[in-house]
């Protein structure tokens, strides 16, 4: 049985009526989008860089901390010790050099009435040298400890959020364990892979934002990486944000803009031996001419598509999906 259908089926030869537009008439703007979110440009964990008991823990998950605020407090008294210790090895070693300082004259002295031999004079010398020597190595072991008494507290290294707290008081820590998370909240990002053909478009558009549920923030491109996934065959693109935007890092939405050229809306598209196009009237004399498909290469289903046609190309309209590639049509007013 034949299926059912409310048109009339044509005669043999007779031309199907449909009505045209120029393609200039239908085109229209289109935006793209991709999908994107937020990212903060540092989350960092703060870690020990001594050994030492955790005495203090000034912050928790989730306090917001300015730059070189106290995050917490480790136990110094091993290092003031050192620090002690260094000062007076430096004062013995002062001393040490003040005496072979005068040693060495005396013995210059002696030398040059041939007094003594020039060996003692040379070990005397010596001995200056070392003293010398003993000094400087006092003065680093000072500086040493005043590194590593520096160290025993634990500042923010720039303002943010702490996102994870990995240590306890009490807790005896050696350089290198973990105490902090910290997120940068003062400086986020947008990132979004997009392909090649998108990259181009969005370079060219006047239009860009960020948009997640009631959330629309203005973007602007900061950089386009220039590689291209293996994998997925995108590019990797960084906007910025407004300043002073308060927004959650990790929040995901959609990049969304506005493409510079004008487009043919998906409801002329139409699909033949599996490609997507348009049909157009050809060959008009006397408002008797015939179809024509053209495949769009770059068409998808159900999206506005990128068309090259002369814009004064005529687009057929009434009955576009029942014309055949090559069948007669007769283009009513």
């Amino acid at each position: 049985m034949a299926p059912f259908s409310s048109t009339p089926a044509l005669a043999k030869n007779e031309p199907l009526s449909v009505t045209i537009l120029p393609l200039k008439n239908l085109l229209v703007s289109s935006q793209s989008s991709a999908p994107a979110n937020i990212i903060s440009l540092n989350h960092s964990t703060i870690s020990a860089e001594i050994t030492g008991r955790a005495l203090k823990i000034k912050v928790e998950i989730g306090d917001i901390v300015k730059k070189e605020q106290k995050l917490a407090s480790l136990d110094c008294r091993s290092y003031s010790l050192a620090r002690k210790q260094a000062k007076a090895a430096l004062k013995v070693a002062k001393t040490q050099f003040n005496y072979s300082k005068k040693q060495l004259i005396r013995n210059q002295n002696l030398m040059k009435k041939g007094i003594i031999s020039r060996e003692v004079f040379e070990k005397a010398e010596a001995g200056q040298l070392s003293s010398i020597a003993d000094i400087a190595l006092q003065k680093v072991s000072i500086e040493t400890a005043d590194l590593a008494i520096s160290r025993c507290q634990i500042y923010a290294p720039f303002s943010g959020q702490i996102t994870k707290r990995l240590v306890q008081k009490g807790q005896l820590v050696t350089a290198g364990t973990p105490l902090f998370k910290l997120i940068q909240s003062d400086r986020l990002e947008i990132q979004a892979k997009l392909s090649p053909s998108d990259v181009k478009k969005l370079k060219e558009s006047l239009s860009l934002k960020f948009v997640a549920g009631d959330t629309k923030l203005k973007a602007t491109v900061r950089s386009i990486i220039q590689t291209i996934d293996e994998t997925t065959r995108t590019q990797e693109v960084r906007l910025l944000l407004p300043k002073n935007t308060d927004i959650a890092t990790g929040l995901s939405g959609r990049l969304v803009w506005s493409n510079k050229e004008k487009r043919l809306p998906a409801e002329f598209l139409i699909r033949r031996n599996g490609q997507l196009g348009v049909m157009v009237a050809e060959d008009i004399v006397e408002d008797i001419g015939k179809g024509k498909f053209i495949p769009l290469a770059n068409a998808h289903e159900g999206q506005p598509a990128d068309i090259t046609l002369p814009k004064d190309t005529p687009i057929i309209n009434q009955n576009r999906y029942r014309v055949e590639d090559g069948q007669p049509i007769k283009v009513q007013p």
